[in-house]
C-alpha cells in the first residue's frame, strides 16, 4: 500500500486512529498526521509505565488493554519491532494496522516539531523505515540491529547488569581477529543491517575499538554504528577520527556520580562534532539472575514473547544469539551449551550453496524462534517487569554455577 493510499484510508474509514508507540517516531507521526488532517485519538504503548502518563497531550493506553477501550481502530505502528506489534495486534483482534515506515518516507524530518536532537530523531525515523521495509520484503534478509560484544571488561561492576558483566571472574577483551572474522561472516549472510551496536562491558576498555569501528563504517551493508559507554572513559585524542564518521553515534548512559567523565566526554563530542546522545536512566528491569527455573516449553514461550530484549540479536565469537543475556551466559558457561540457542556462522564455509543454507538458518532464527533454552535461566524481561535502581556497585564478581560440558 502506498503512502497516499494509507492517508486516504485513514481519512475515509469511520474508525478512531491510534498511534502505537509513544516515543520519538510516534511524535513525528503525530506531527505528520496533524499536517495531513488526520485526527489522532490516542497513543498505545507496550510499556505500562508509559501508559501512566500522557504523551503529546494525548492519552497513552497499555497496548494489551486496547480492547477494553476500543472495539476496532486504525492503528499506525511506529515500533521498529514491527513483527512483534503486528503479532500482538492480531492476537487482540485488530486487523487495521498501517506502517509508519511507509508514511514517513520522504518526509523532511528537520521540519518536524519534535523537541529532540535532530541526529537522533533522524536515526530513529530511518531505523523505523528500514525495519518496516525489511518486514515487508521477504526477498531480503534485513536485520534491525546486531549487538557486537568486543569486551567483557567494564569500568563499573553493576550488580544488576543485564549483560551479566558482574559474573566475569577474569574479564577479557575479545580477540581482534575473531571479531573481524565474525563481522565478515555475519555480513556475508545478510543483505542489510540498520545498526551495529558495539557493546561490552564498556567499549572503550578495549583499546583496539578503533579497528573494529573502522571495519564497521566501511561495511556497505551497515547503515549505522552505535557505541555504548557509561561516561567513565574519554577516548584518546589519536582515536577520535574513528568517531567522526557520519555513520557513528555514541550513546552515553548517565549514572550520575558514577559517570565521572561524562562532562568531559560530552565536551569532546561537541568540540569534535561527534554525534552523541546522553541517556538518563532512572531504573533498570530486574533481569540479571542466572538460575534454572525448570519451566515448561509453554511457560518459556510466554517469557520469550513478553521479552523486550529478544530482538537484540547478538554476535559473540561467530555465534548469533537472540539477546546479550543468552550470549554472555554462554560465554560464561553459566548455562549448558545449547546449540539450538544460536546459529554458528563458522559451521559451514560461507560460499556457494553453504552461504544460502546459513542465510536460511539466520532468517528462520530471527523471524521464527519461539524461545531459547537460555530463557529458563532468565527471570524474564518484560517492559512491565520489576524495576531496580541502576548502577548499584558490587565489590567482587558474583558467584554462579559453571557448566563444563554440553547437555
Amino acid at each position: 500500500m502506498t503512502k497516499q493510499e494509507i492517508i486516504n484510508e485513514l481519512k475515509s474509514k469511520q474508525l478512531p486512529v491510534i498511534i502505537q508507540g509513544a516515543g520519538v517516531v510516534g511524535e513525528v507521526v503525530l506531527d505528520f498526521c496533524n499536517k495531513q488532517g488526520i485526527p489522532i485519538e490516542c497513543f498505545s504503548d507496550y510499556s505500562k509505565k508509559a501508559s501512566k502518563s500522557q504523551f503529546c497531550d494525548l492519552e497513552v493506553i497499555y497496548t494489551p488493554e486496547l480492547r477494553k477501550n476500543y472495539e476496532d481502530a486504525n492503528i499506525i505502528i511506529t515500533s521498529a519491532a514491527i513483527k512483534d506489534s503486528v503479532d500482538l495486534l492480531n492476537d487482540l483482534g485488530f486487523e487495521n494496522w498501517y506502517s509508519s515506515g511507509t508514511l514517513l518516507k520522504d518526509v523532511d524530518i528537520s521540519q518536524s516539531q519534535v523537541d529532540v536532537e535532530l541526529n537522533y530523531k533522524k536515526f530513529a525515523v530511518e531505523n523505523c523505515i528500514l525495519c518496516h521495509d525489511g518486514y515487508a520484503n521477504s526477498d531480503e534478509l534485513f536485520v534491525r540491529s546486531i549487538d557486537l560484544i568486543i569486551t567483557e571488561r567494564c569500568s563499573l561492576k553493576c550488580v544488576d547488569c543485564s549483560n551479566l558483566m558482574q559474573y566475569y571472574q577474569a574479564p577479557q577483551n575479545c580477540d581482534k581477529d575473531m571479531l573481524l572474522r565474525s563481522i565478515d561472516a555475519f555480513c556475508a549472510t545478510i543483505d542489510k543491517v540498520m545498526d551495529f551496536r558495539v557493546i561490552g562491558g564498556d567499549v572503550f576498555m578495549n583499546k583496539e575499538w578503533p579497528i573494529i569501528v573502522e571495519r564497521l563504517v566501511d561495511e556497505p551493508k551497515a547503515k549505522r554504528v552505535v557505541l555504548y559507554t557509561n561516561g567513565t572513559i574519554v577516548p584518546r585524542e589519536k582515536d577520535l577520527p574513528s568517531l567522526k564518521h557520519h555513520k557513528v553515534l555514541i550513546i552515553i548512559t548517565n549514572y550520575d556520580e558514577l559517570s565521572r567523565n561524562l562532562t568531559q566526554l560530552v565536551d569532546v563530542c561537541k568540540r569534535e562534532k561527534i554525534a552523541y546522545r546522553v541517556l538518563n536512566v532512572d531504573e533498570w528491569l530486574d533481569c540479571a539472575e542466572i538460575t534454572p527455573h525448570n519451566r515448561t516449553d509453554e511457560e518459556n514461550t510466554q517469557i520469550y514473547k513478553d521479552c523486550c530484549a529478544k530482538n537484540m540479536v547478538t554476535l559473540s565469537d561467530g555465534k548469533l544469539f537472540r539477546c546479550p543475556y543468552a550470549a554472555n551466559a554462554n560465554r560464561l558457561s553459566a548455562i549448558p551449551d545449547y546449540e539450538t540457542d544460536y546459529v554458528d556462522l563458522f559451521q559451514e564455509p560461507l560460499d556457494g550453496r553453504s552461504i544460502s543454507e546459513t542465510k536460511a538458518k539466520v532468517r528462520d532464527y530471527i523471524w521464527h524462534k519461539d524461545f531459547l533454552k537460555a530463557c529458563d535461566f532468565c527471570s524474564g524481561r518484560p517492559l512491565s517487569g520489576n524495576e531496580v535502581k541502576p548502577g548499584v556497585q558490587v565489590d567482587k564478581p558474583l558467584p554462579y554455577r559453571k557448566y563444563e560440558t554440553s547437555p
